[in-house]
């Protein structure tokens, strides 16, 4: 039976940009999974990242290629090799033109132009990017910036990443016939006791709190980089705490200043978008998520000027554990400095002693000298990891993380 939503055919927006690696990774997994679907998909090639989003375009373009290419060794993609240039670029928006509009014609025209196939080329046309910008505009006025992105029932996918909300939402719709593998496993996360999966997650932070705090990593420590005002490193950091306690390995908190206190300039839309995403990632992972007391200026100053001092003691998991917490989770606002007296308080940290300390030891220094060492990895946000000679972005990555500390700490 074919599939209906409020009585007409199900259909899915799919925004994508023929120069954007994740886009390609994308539009491969949708053609794939296509016959799993009782859904169309209207494909819509718009130019890119809508200006001013993308906050180091040059690095972001290095990683980009980096992690779709990590994205294609999971999923058994089609690789990138060399970057298509600018006449097959517009070949392949010139093709596009010609074809049907499905999934599988714009997997083709991508694999063409990224694998450099085409013998003859088209010339930029007007027509070709009157219509790129016709579905840039589209993609702006419903409220988003990205490509490699889907649109449906009001709500955005971005990559392959989020693929699995998106086919939970077409299950919940009954418009899914044969259920991925790793669907099912997370519908019977989600389904399960939420509450009892916070509690356990509770549990394994706190004993990973102990063990770190005790113990003496027997390899290279886990570094992770992290904002306070960034709801993936919060959602990061959790999973790191569990990370290094479960591979015996310490954990070493590298706070960074956020972007928009380093002059960066981020959307609205953005912000809005990465702060509602998080939410559902936090309800998939089990962590708690409650809400949003914005700690930018005064809030992070005070929490960053105090974290040398909890590092010194031994609780610097704890400490940026409890800001987090205070952020997203209590509704607690960090500017009030009797606020973070009484988190330190809690920490049975000595706030006259913390402060004394901070006196000698500056925390814009360390924060200068933090986001120095991201620079260096070639990358500018966060949450950022590294492990070794192996580092990756986003909260997305950590089980390519986990992988890669077993077999280092196997070889080793």
């Amino acid at each position: 039976m074919v599939g209906r939503f409020l009585g007409k055919k199900a259909q899915a927006e799919v925004y994508l940009s023929l120069n954007d690696p994740h886009s390609f990774m994308l539009v491969q997994m949708l053609s794939r999974l296509a016959k799993n679907y009782q859904i169309d998909f209207k494909v819509l090639f718009i130019w890119g990242t809508l200006p001013g989003v993308t906050i180091s375009p040059k690095l972001y373009r290095q990683w980009a290629i980096k992690d779709a290419n990590l994205i294609a060794q999971q999923n058994q993609l089609v690789k990138i090799t060399e970057k298509p240039s600018l006449a097959l670029l517009a070949t392949g928006q010139q093709t596009w033109q010609l074809l049907v509009n499905n999934i599988e014609n714009a997997e083709q025209v991508f694999i063409n132009t990224w694998g450099n196939q085409y013998t003859e080329h088209f010339q930029t046309s007007t027509p070709t990017i009157n219509h790129q910008v016709k579905n840039q505009t589209r993609l702006q006025a419903k409220g988003h910036y990205a490509p490699a992105n889907i649109f449906f029932a009001g709500d955005w996918f971005v990559g392959v990443d989020r693929l699995y909300h998106f086919e939970n939402m077409l299950q919940k719709f009954a418009l899914v016939d044969n259920v991925s593998e790793e669907l099912k496993s997370n519908i019977q996360l989600e389904t399960s006791d939420i509450s009892s999966i916070i509690s356990n997650a509770v549990t394994d932070i706190n004993t990973a709190i102990n063990t770190t705090n005790t113990t003496t990593a027997k390899s290279e420590p886990l570094v992770i980089y992290i904002s306070l005002r960034s709801p993936y490193s919060y959602l990061g950091f959790v999973q790191a705490i569990s990370l290094a306690e479960r591979n015996q390995i310490e954990l070493v908190i590298k706070p960074i200043l956020p972007l928009l206190m380093r002059g960066a300039s981020i959307p609205i839309v953005k912000q809005k978008y990465i702060y509602l995403d998080a939410i559902r990632e936090a309800k998939k992972l089990g962590i708690e998520f409650n809400g949003f007391v914005d700690p930018l200026g005064s809030g992070v100053i005070n929490a960053y000027r105090l974290f040398a001092w909890a590092q010194q003691q031994g609780k610097a998991t704890e400490y940026i554990l409890a800001c987090f917490r205070a952020i997203y989770v209590d509704g607690i606002d960090l500017s009030k400095a009797n606020n973070i007296d009484d988190l330190m308080k809690n920490l049975a940290l000595d706030i006259e002693a913390a402060n004394a300390y901070q006196l000698q030891h500056d925390w814009q220094q360390w924060a200068d000298t933090n986001q120095v060492d991201l620079t260096k990895l070639d990358l500018w946000g966060v949450p950022c990891f590294s492990y070794g000679e192996c580092c990756y972005w986003g909260q997305d990555r950590i089980p390519l993380l986990e992988e890669e500390i077993k077999n280092l700490k196997s070889i080793g």
